[in-house]
């Protein structure tokens, strides 16, 4: 990923302190509109100088091109209150051969996937397996991707649960892995609005730890019942992917 460095000079008497709450309320807007990855950034105060350091999947990610109108009403309002111009500058890239996000023109469909660990897209490319650029897509929801966002929060809480082992295990294997699931049913839906604003199918990555008697490679759909296991690994990782209900899966570690 690309890391910037987002900083603004105080060159008024505003209260600093208010002014670190408006450019953390900006950190969060570019959040919610895709265009910076994870969670909390690196936002400190020095002398008269605010500055954050967010990941992003792309260089142009903080382009004003991708802006949406809560991004651009918030730069606005703390730029008058600091009286200067918001500075954004590309400080490197996490790994050196790191390549960027999707850059298909057209994907032969959509993923939607995440864990607890990782700060990628949660929806990438099922031709490239590249992380897919929220701010690239028709806006989902009140000019912003903030329903997207609150599954791939929910999905990281379960598998972060399930991954511990201490404290509501069985509860969150069963949301990842059970169609039926609350959450399931989110990101299907999710899924489903995707589809019907891209035009591009969105499949819905279920997760698979259950120990299965017999030739687990031959089972069925979950939902459909029909056959769905590929006779190629997909990317490395999926095994199954049933296009009449648009969900993809693997082989279990624990059979």
């Amino acid at each position: 990923m690309y890391v910037h460095e987002i900083s603004l000079e105080i060159k008024s008497n505003v209260d600093k302190d208010t002014l670190v709450d408006d450019f953390n309320l900006l950190m969060a807007f570019y959040r919610s509109n895709g265009q910076t990855q994870g969670k909390i950034e690196s936002q400190f105060l020095q002398n008269n100088r605010i500055s954050s350091l967010p990941f992003s999947l792309e260089k142009d990610s903080l382009k004003a091109k991708n802006n949406n109108k809560y991004v651009n009403n918030q730069i606005e309002k703390i730029q008058l209150l600091a009286k200067s111009t918001i500075s954004i500058e590309t400080k490197g890239k996490t790994y050196k051969n790191y390549t960027g996000a999707c850059r298909c023109k057209k994907p032969e469909f959509y993923i939607l996937i995440t864990n607890y660990i990782t700060i990628e897209s949660p929806l990438t490319c099922g031709t490239c397996n590249n992380s897919v650029p929220l701010y690239t897509l028709p806006k989902y929801k009140d000019d912003g991707y903030m329903p997207i966002l609150g599954w791939e929060t929910n999905y990281q809480s379960c598998d972060s649960l399930q991954m511990n082992c201490e404290v509501g295990e069985r509860w969150a294997l069963n949301q990842m892995q059970e169609l039926s699931s609350q959450l399931s049913k989110q990101g299907v839906v999710i899924c489903k609005q995707i589809e019907e604003q891209t035009a591009v199918p969105t499949f819905y990555y279920l997760f698979n730890y259950k120990k299965y008697k017999g030739d687990e490679q031959n089972r069925p759909c979950p939902n459909c019942g029909k056959k769905w296991n590929l006779k190629t690994q997909l990317h490395g990782l999926y095994d199954f992917k049933c296009e009449n209900c648009k969900i993809v899966s693997n082989l279990s570690s624990y059979s």
